[in-house]
């Protein structure tokens, strides 16, 4: 496959994010051109004799994009499209083709390209603009009206799309109600894209998800179930490994996605993973702006911060990072571990028993003993039998969520149990 350039534009000194992002594309960064501007020129962003100097670059190397650092007004893609006479991704329009280029899951899909299409209106209404005045623009030569189509077009795909996607939304929703009516805890894996998720999911339910080393690899959540070394004491819950965050998203963008991030807002216990392996300006800006993530969400449950990749740091390391990541933190819960090695697994299975919600504990004394079909049915509600002493008359302790508690409790009582809670 032929190896594709970009250059990149920007009004800032560091660009790894942006790199990074453009690399996901599989385009080789050939040169960053950095314009020192408090604001963007209104006209083309980086101002005439900027333009310029990165046209001459262009012509005279194999260019096949420009990536803008942050979005483009209208006006200013068209003009910077035409001076160039290259493809210009903004950082909102690279970011979109980036989860185009991800999405597997027919959800994601739509999300995808539903948040496209919104991305897309101003830009067409510029080109129409544009074509009355009687410019023909370039990737739509056609002119006015086969432009005018094009909004058409979007608007009503966008209508079919969302209703699409309602249809999709009351699927998850019956899913997530039965598994909360069967007593399942629900906990995901929050935090930013790479931070590790996947591979945490695999590690905490020992089984296999699609890990790669790239950006934005989950667009769709994936649910398992917990497993760990817990017998009669293990809890039943459920794990989801969910779309990464990524900083300085419009909040439209973010609403595209709300299924995948509903998923967090709506679960028990918050598992945010962040990279430790990273530099502390790194891992403190990311930490801080996930958690911000989360806090602005309607609902927002306990979190247990989980600092990823400490097979990479000394014991050293560990304590300056643990330290400086206190001061975004404050007092939540935070440990080290490894989702690569299984560093620490039994540490974060210790928080997220500790952080899960509405847990109760009843006693139920079974006058003439309990009978099988009375065991299945309380372990059929995913409780935790904790004790069973049978001498003649059954002793049970059980715990068990606050939502199977009254079930549990009636259908003993009905078998002529005394039920007492703890």
């Amino acid at each position: 496959m032929d190896e594709k350039n970009a250059v990149i534009i920007s009004l800032q000194r560091d660009n790894q994010e942006l790199q990074h992002l453009v690399q996901a594309l599989d385009y080789h960064v050939q040169h960053v051109f950095t314009q020192q501007r408090n604001t963007p020129d209104p006209a083309s962003y980086i101002g005439a004799g900027k333009i310029a100097e990165v046209a001459e670059y262009i012509d005279a190397h194999d260019i096949d994009c420009a990536v803008v650092d942050q979005r483009l007004r209208p006006s200013q893609w068209y003009t910077m499209e035409k001076e160039l006479n290259v493809t210009v991704y903004d950082r909102i329009r690279l970011i979109l083709n980036i989860f185009a280029d991800r999405a597997q899951r027919k959800t994601a899909k739509l999300q995808v390209r539903l948040a496209s299409l919104r991305y897309e209106r101003p830009y067409v209404r510029e080109l129409i603009h544009r074509a009355k005045a009687g410019e023909h623009p370039g990737f739509m030569a056609g002119g006015q009206y086969e432009v005018a189509n094009y909004y058409e077009m979007i608007k009503k795909q966008m209508k079919n799309i969302k209703q699409e996607l309602e249809k999709t939304e009351k699927v998850r929703e019956s899913h997530r109600k039965n598994r909360r009516d069967k007593g399942f805890y629900l906990v995901s894996i929050a935090g930013y894209t790479n931070a590790g998720k996947s591979s945490l999911l695999n590690r905490l339910s020992d089984e296999t998800v699609a890990v790669e080393e790239r950006l934005f690899s989950t667009l769709s959540t994936t649910t398992r179930r917990l497993k760990h070394d817990r017998g009669t004491h293990a809890m039943p819950i459920l794990i989801t490994d969910t779309v990464g965050f990524i900083r300085d998203l419009p909040h439209w963008l973010v609403d595209a996605f709300h299924p995948t991030l509903e998923e967090i807002a709506l679960s028990d216990v918050i598992v945010l993973l962040i990279d430790a392996s990273e530099d502390m300006e790194t891992i403190r800006e990311k930490a801080s702006v996930s958690l911000r993530e989360i806090m602005e969400m309607e609902n927002h449950p306990d979190i247990v911060i989980g600092l990823n990749k400490a097979d990479r740091l000394s014991p050293e390391e560990q304590g300056e990072t643990l330290a400086g990541v206190r001061e975004v933190i404050g007092a939540r819960p935070c440990l080290y571990l490894s989702a690569k090695t299984g560093e620490n697994m039994d540490g974060l299975v210790d928080a997220i028993y500790t952080a899960l919600p509405d847990r109760v504990q009843m006693e139920i004394v079974f006058p003439d003993g309990i009978d099988e079909d009375d065991m299945s049915f309380i372990f059929n509600q995913q409780a935790r039998v904790c004790t069973v002493r049978n001498d003649g008359t059954s002793y049970v302790r059980v715990t068990c969520s606050q939502r199977v508690k009254d079930k549990i409790a009636g259908r003993c009582r009905q078998r002529g149990a005394r039920v007492r809670m703890v």
